[in-house]
């Protein structure tokens, strides 16, 4: 391995590193900490009620928030991008965090124990949050990538200690998403002036992610089924249930965001072409990985829950292995998908996010009716490891079928 190689993986592995400590911890907090401790100040019913907020949250977050941060990613591959694009569409971010609120508040307000403002804010900087690490992985500066997550994670401990007083689960979460923005707004750049200034490729670049932001969407409706269709079905503590039961798969799926963060960085600087043969051997790896973690997830449920989650323990059990494998399909689905959009258009995952909730609600939800909880995990078992297999598909077929590399 000559010496440009290795500096290149030695750089790729402490970036993950920095990734995955930081995000281990902030997660942690919320996994060990938050949602444990707010179980004994709501109880189930309160918590799975509280779920369903976070699932809104996390949806909008993941979907627009997400896609306007890939979105810029991949722009910056093709021309310098301008942060009065992307401020025009944070403006936008708020409007559909209000309509998300309202809708939300309006179905599920009642012993919410939160405010319609309070949620809507809550959504709004939380979605805003997942798109400030852009800072980081535009400058591949994965020292500030792991200060911004472990303040974030400081701010969730400091709003545990704030909730004596204040009562508010949301709080809890406000000092942690604040926290993070402060220090993106302090040390980055993506918040600078000019603000809202419309640049020549603002067409362009909205249209990116308004691509990737409806397949996220679609995409990512399906991993929070668990909170916002399950209470709405089957009730507030079988929601409850089926996050503990699926927790810890949740907590592996987490290592796929510093994963994609350092990978998306890595191959935005890549100039050389990703090759059938490059391509088969990550599909290996992943699948290889897919094993080995569902394993580890499985057998640590039943160590995590039985600690923090006891009494609860004889009635999730029996979902251990569905419930945590198809987490560990979708987040290496995802993984994939960061892969693949290197070389494939935005619109193919438009295309797998249609799909995806098409086979969601004509296999899952039916399933979930009829057979609660075990339907809910049968069924979403079925579709990720569907999603998975047909990202890596659209991939091969992407590439075509030549498996010669490019001699570099």
């Amino acid at each position: 391995m000559d010496e440009n190689r290795k500096s290149g993986v030695k750089r790729f592995t402490g970036d993950l590193l920095y990734g995955i400590v930081s995000l281990v911890t902030m997660n942690a907090v919320l996994s060990l900490g938050v949602y444990p401790y707010l179980q004994r100040q709501l109880g189930e019913a309160g918590q799975g009620r509280m779920l369903f907020f976070t699932a809104l949250m996390g949806l909008t977050a993941s979907a627009v928030g997400s896609g306007i941060n890939y979105g810029r990613m991949k722009m910056s591959t093709e021309h310098e991008t301008h942060n009065g694009d992307y401020d025009r569409y944070l403006l936008v971010l708020a409007l559909i965090s209000c309509a998300v609120a309202v809708i939300g508040y309006a179905v599920r307000g009642q012993g919410a124990q939160a405010t319609l403002p309070g949620i809507f804010l809550l959504i709004f900087v939380t979605s805003v949050r997942y798109y400030a690490d852009v800072e980081f992985r535009l400058t591949m500066n994965y020292r500030g990538f792991f200060f911004y997550y472990m303040l974030i994670a400081a701010g969730y401990a400091a709003g545990i200690f704030l909730y004596r007083f204040t009562k508010s689960w949301v709080g809890i979460f406000l000092c942690g998403e604040f926290a993070g923005l402060v220090y993106v707004c302090v040390k980055g750049s993506v918040f600078r002036h000019p603000f809202a200034a419309k640049s020549a490729f603002f067409r362009q670049d909205a249209k990116a992610c308004t691509e990737l932001s409806a397949a996220y969407l679609m995409s990512d409706f399906v991993s929070y089924a668990d909170r916002l269709c399950l209470s709405l079905i089957a009730g507030d503590v079988a929601s409850d249930y089926f996050y503990i039961a699926s927790l810890v798969g949740k907590m592996t799926s987490l290592l796929s965001t510093p994963l994609n963060g350092v990978i998306t960085g890595h191959l935005a600087h890549y100039d050389r072409k990703i090759t059938g043969k490059m391509f088969a051997k990550i599909f290996g790896v992943l699948s290889a990985l897919a094993v080995g973690i569902a394993l580890l997830a499985i057998l640590g449920s039943h160590i995590f829950v039985w600690l923090f989650y006891r009494e609860q323990y004889e009635a999730v059990r029996g979902l251990f292995v569905l419930a945590n494998t198809s987490q560990v399909f979708f987040f290496l689905a995802n993984t994939m998908m960061v892969v693949v959009l290197r070389f494939a258009p935005a619109k193919t995952q438009m295309i797998l996010g249609a799909v995806y909730s098409a086979l969601f609600f004509a296999a899952v939800l039916p399933l979930m009716w009829f057979f609660g909880l075990y339907g809910a995990a049968w069924g979403l078992l079925m579709i990720n490891i569907f999603k998975y297999l047909l990202i890596s598909a659209m991939g091969f077929a992407a590439l075509g079928k030549d498996p010669k590399t490019d001699g570099r």
